[in-house]
């Protein structure tokens, strides 16, 4: 039996999640390796891209996401970075996760787990949904590791997330289908995915069974302003977590070194749902604080 704890409702809907993974990453067109790295939460996989003696650039993708994500990243990405696109440990993916994870101090010590391991003493990161809140926590408690953030939709950080909760949760507690198709379809808000993506998130949310406990928080105000970390906050145009207009103005209110671009077109899912316009701004900021 297993040491790890299964992150999936069932040994085929496992079966069939990895086997959608695997397809996606042959829309990986760089080379690539996977790495799994043992640490106190379980194991973790990650894709690795670029070339060894590039700058390392840390990739954290949305819940029930996976690192698999970043397929239309990555190609550009790679051209001047090592790029390190992580399956967050307890959601569903190719992580492992050993028990359950109840405190975001956790997911602190991993980084430093996974950073000390990699040998990176800092670097630049770039998160989607729960990957931009808990970057922006790690930014707040270990400023020196994280050179930027680039946080694209952050799940909570600024201001509340109940319409996410509502519209996805009931699917990916559930797995049922209906449910599930509601989840995608509003995340997706007008802007469809790429079949090939949309196929292994709509299993993801069916077959996925989280061991992660730690939702995304608010932020107080005086936890915002202790960040000096330059930050560029990425909204698709057609977010629908909340009011990103809120948002953005919370995020100038507080943040000491800010940059706010809208991705027209764009849904939740920023990177998968316009990829181009999504890594030219990316691309941008990094070389103007590079």
């Amino acid at each position: 039996m297993s040491e790890y704890l299964s992150v999936f409702r069932s040994k085929l809907g496992e079966e069939l999640v990895l086997e959608a993974y695997t397809k996606l990453l042959t829309h990986w067109i760089v080379p690539y390796e996977d790495l799994y790295l043992d640490t106190e939460l379980g194991k973790t996989h990650i894709i690795i891209s670029g070339q060894t003696d590039f700058p390392p650039l840390i990739l954290i993708h949305a819940f029930y996401a996976s690192a698999a994500s970043w397929y239309q990243n990555v190609e550009s990405f790679s051209r001047d970075y090592r790029v390190y696109a992580i399956d967050i440990i307890g959601d569903p993916n190719k992580s492992q996760p050993l028990k359950p994870i109840r405190q975001t101090s956790s997911y602190v010590d991993w980084f430093i787990e996974i950073l000390n391991q990699l040998k990176i003493d800092r670097c630049d990161f770039v998160g989607n949904s729960v990957g931009a809140y808990h970057i922006a926590n790690f930014a707040l408690n270990e400023p020196d590791r994280v050179k930027s953030m680039t946080l694209i939709g952050p799940a909570a950080t600024f201001i509340k997330i109940p319409k996410f909760y509502l519209n996805t949760f009931p699917g990916g507690i559930t797995g049922w289908p209906f449910l599930v198709k509601h989840a995608v379809k509003w995340i997706e808000n007008g802007s469809p995915l790429d079949p090939i993506f949309y196929n292994l998130f709509y299993l993801l949310l069916k077959y996925g069974k989280s061991a992660n406990q730690v939702f995304p928080a608010v932020m107080t105000d005086k936890q915002l302003k202790q960040i000096q970390t330059p930050t560029l906050l990425i909204y698709g145009e057609k977010e629908v977590i909340y009011d990103y207009s809120l948002a953005i103005q919370k995020a100038r209110q507080t943040l000491q070194k800010i940059n706010v671009e809208i991705i027209p077109g764009a849904n939740h899912i920023t990177g998968a749902s316009r990829p181009d316009l999504t890594n030219d701004v990316i691309l941008k900021f990094l070389g103007s604080i590079s």
